[in-house]
């Protein structure tokens, strides 16, 4: 076998998977912007919790059952509930600012990967 159709083969393999690993890191960056602006808008949404309010199917006595469910929870749960409801709106505000610096930090570092592969691109060029 020659040489330099080893080489060739060679060099065009190595062009090929260069090629697939671009494609593939697109699609990958595609996925991980629409998923993690996604999966923030969806982590703000639903940061802050409420007390369900009080409601009743039964067209006649649905006011006194409402009315009777408010005074049991004002009466006998909001010492319980409401504490509970702030410590868990505590919780998502912190895991949605958390989520939202590891977000920025995967994009600026996503920037710098891209660039550094334009420099590595670029010094590959000039080698050859």
């Amino acid at each position: 076998m020659d040489p330099s159709s080893d080489l060739n083969a060679d060099s065009e393999l190595v062009r090929r998977l260069q090629e697939g690993m671009e494609r593939r890191r697109a699609q990958l960056a595609g996925q991980s912007r629409s998923l993690s602006s996604a999966g923030l808008h969806e982590l703000e949404s639903t940061e802050f919790l409420e007390e369900p309010p009080a409601v009743s199917a039964k067209p006649f006595l649905g006011g006194v059952i409402v009315w009777s469910r408010k005074l049991f929870r004002h009466l006998f749960l909001r010492w319980y509930t409401v504490p509970l409801l702030q410590q868990q709106n505590s919780f998502n505000r912190n895991a949605t600012l958390s989520f939202r610096d590891v977000l920025q930090r995967n994009q600026k570092l996503q920037r710098e990967l891209d660039d550094l592969q334009c420099r590595v691109e670029a010094l590959e060029r000039e080698r050859e």
